[in-house]
């Protein structure tokens, strides 16, 4: 009976809300992926100190079920020596690049003529260009063949196109919380916070 209840429960709200992410609206998303950018190193006696993988990201919305925008996110792990303060080891990453999202509450809603909805929920896959700039710096690292201190810089560039797939519940109508999953972010996992602009001028 309870099962019964639960399911007429849930069969009502499906059809009496309607999908939060509508067309036009701008959203934005700070977020912060969980990754670590060093190498394998052991890093026993060394103190750490971390930017965590940060981004930020602008969407706006062109249907119901398409968003297109931008992101950039930024990390930081720096490794210092307890022993000799001037040895360190420093790992960042600069990230910019475009992403467009697919919003399957909205495709689902057209697709069943607005006979099906998902309440506050908003379920999404897309892709992200990205253009990552990495560099690494390591300063007063003793070289055993020479018997010298050195310190080095080393920087790279990539361009990728990478896939994520994310859900956002909605606490209020301009507000909601999210989890993503995949690289098209600074790391494979990442969580973060929405804030919708509502477009007043439709």
């Amino acid at each position: 009976m309870r099962k019964t209840l639960l399911v007429v429960f849930l069969l009502v709200f499906c059809f009496g809300v309607k999908a939060q992410f509508s067309n036009r609206d701008i959203y934005i998303s700070p977020k912060i992926s969980f990754a670590d950018y060093s190498d394998r190193h052991d890093w026993d006696g060394y103190s750490i100190r971390k930017v965590p993988p940060i981004s930020l990201a602008v969407e706006k919305g062109l249907e119901d079920f398409v968003s297109v925008g931008a992101m950039m996110g930024y990390n930081r792990d720096r490794y210092v020596n307890d022993t000799l303060s001037s040895n360190t080891h420093i790992y960042s990453d600069f990230v910019m690049g475009g992403l467009a999202n697919v919003h399957f509450a909205g495709w689902i809603e057209e697709w069943t003529n607005y006979k099906v909805f998902l309440g506050d929920w908003d379920f999404y896959a897309g892709l992200s260009l990205l253009f990552k700039w990495k560099s690494r710096e390591d300063n007063d690292v003793w070289n055993e063949e020479l018997s010298v201190f050195e310190s080095s810089k080393r920087s790279s560039f990539d361009m990728k196109v990478r896939p994520t797939i994310g859900v956002r519940y909605f606490v209020s109508d301009n507000f909601c919380m999210l989890l993503e999953i995949g690289n098209g972010n600074m790391g494979v996992v990442t969580t973060g916070i929405t804030f919708r602009i509502p477009r007043d001028d439709y």
